[in-house]
């Protein structure tokens, strides 16, 4: 072995160690804490229902409440794997571990195509180990798929451009098509938009915009696109009038533009101020981010003294990767901080292309920065193992099920929270008001378990809160069984 193929060898060793450790950690860790609210329990909720309806058109947000917020295909694997593994948190978030592996894949074959070995190792060694990505590899939201459809656009459409080889070029056409499906199917037009615009940008010079054209199978990949996707549209549709003019107006459009958007069946907005992206994507891409603000202040100083190189055709896309995703919701107000996920892909290939030449100058610093991550999932999973984490309340479910009796009512007052009614199974009844909660203690027949917050229990009548005593406490909210006698169910 000579002394290049020795260096390569020590690279892919060490990447192979700390990108199995990374996602090994990840895969231990999805089934040792609670599903957490709002979000990944809400998701989780409607997997549930899908799982046990068998409906598999119509997304449910709470039975009899269909849900038009997002495409289906995340919430199709969840509930896919709870039909394998069981109702439980590890098969809730599987789907997203396996999903993140399909991303590190592509980029990694994007990489290895462009820049050759050296930098793909380093990609491998790079996003893995990237807090966001590790973070959202583990849970159960829409951006894991979101992100494989729009790495599997971008891949294709490169690849598909620049390969020598006719069939391999026309895989990875047809590759781009599929990718354009999966986007929407994952998340709508907005994956569409943020895989297409480094595209489009990078297409405006040298009239490639024609090139493209000329170069892909448009019409073919188009309807290829639309026979996989558009059969669920259309019966999401006829199932459900109105859905189409809600999704694509107001979860496109109304939702990034209006902070106050009171058309939002399902949740409250964001209200961020402009440009909050950035700083989002600063902190939740460490540490890889700093390195990127690092080297790009250093090519900025030489750009002013006349000293950088212009960008190549390569470097000018993986900056359009990069940046696009960002600006894009740079001045949108209602955001949050997963959408800072669609930047990581690039932002591993702009410093494997940094990097490749010269990274045996920096292993000791670039291994010690990939464990940071790692390190840190572990701790937060350990932490929230412990119930410190965000709010869940799966905690309560399971102590009312210790209390060994006969088929209790669970009851939320005001409002259930999206893990209660996971893991009661959909069970739990949401009382909305005091004379409701009244009616439903006339019921002696059975016992009732109440989950409430401080506040609102002192709310009640003293005869209804002498009622009840408490048997558990999570943060604000209270866990209370009713005390009423010559129960045989006690």
């Amino acid at each position: 072995m000579n002394e290049k193929s020795r260096v390569a060898s020590n690279l892919w060793i060490i990447t192979c160690v700390i990108c199995i450790t990374a996602f090994l950690i990840r895969l231990l860790g999805i089934g040792l804490y609670p599903l957490q609210d709002t979000s990944e329990a809400r998701y989780a909720e409607m997997a549930r229902i899908m799982a046990e309806t068998n409906d598999w058109i119509t997304l449910w947000f709470d039975y009899n409440v269909p849900f038009w917020g997002k495409p289906p295909l995340f919430i199709w694997l969840s509930a896919l794997s709870f039909k394998v593994f069981g109702v439980n948190e590890f098969a809730a978030r599987l789907p997203s571990i396996l999903v993140s592996l399909g991303v590190i894949w592509f980029t990694y074959k994007l990489a290895l195509f462009q820049m050759g070995r050296i930098a793909g190792h380093l990609v491998l060694l790079i996003l893995p180990t990237t807090g966001i990505f590790l973070a959202l590899s583990g849970a159960i939201l829409a951006g894991p798929v979101m992100l494989l459809s729009i790495i599997m656009i971008q891949t294709g459409f490169w690849i598909g451009w620049h390969s020598d080889d006719p069939k391999q070029a026309d895989r990875w056409q047809y590759l781009f098509f599929i990718g354009c499906a999966i986007a929407l199917l994952a998340k709508g037009l907005a994956a569409l938009v943020l895989a297409g615009l480094p595209i489009f940008f990078w297409c405006l010079p040298k009239k490639r915009l024609v090139k493209f054209w000329k170069k892909f199978p448009c019409i073919k990949g188009t309807l290829v696109t639309l026979l996989i996707s558009a059969p669920w549209y259309i019966a999401n549709e006829i199932q459900n009038p109105g859905f189409l003019h809600y999704f694509f107006i107001g979860e496109h459009f109304m939702r990034y533009l209006d902070s106050g958007w009171e058309g939002d069946r399902y949740g409250a907005a964001h209200a961020e101020a402009i440009g909050t992206i950035w700083p989002l994507w600063l902190g939740t891409s460490f540490p890889w981010s700093i390195a990127i603000v690092f080297l790009a202040g250093k090519w900025c100083v030489k750009r002013y003294k006349g000293r950088g190189l212009p960008l190549s055709d390569w470097q000018f896309f993986m900056l359009l990767l990069f940046s696009c995703p960002l600006l894009f919701f740079t001045f949108a107000k209602n955001i949050i901080w997963t959408y800072a996920l669609p930047a990581a892909p690039a932002m591993a290939l702009l410093l494997a292309d940094r990097w490749k030449n010269s990274w045996q100058q920096h292993v000791k610093w670039m291994t010690g920065t990939a464990l940071l991550t790692p390190l840190l999932i572990s701790v937060i999973t350990i932490f929230l193992a412990n119930d410190k984490g965000k709010s869940s309340h799966k905690y309560f479910i399971e102590l009312v099920k210790q209390q060994g009796l006969d088929d209790p009512q669970l009851l939320f007052l005001y409002g259930a929270s999206f893990s209660s009614r996971f893991y009661s199974r959909g069970k739990i009844v949401s009382v909305n008001t005091i004379e409701a909660l009244g009616e439903v203690l006339k019921d002696t027949t059975r016992r009732h378990a109440l989950i409430v917050s401080d506040n609102d229990f002192s709310s009640l009548p003293d005869e209804l809160q002498q009622q009840f005593e408490p048997i558990g406490y999570y943060k604000k909210d209270t866990l209370y069984l009713n005390k009423v006698s010559g129960l045989t169910n006690r």
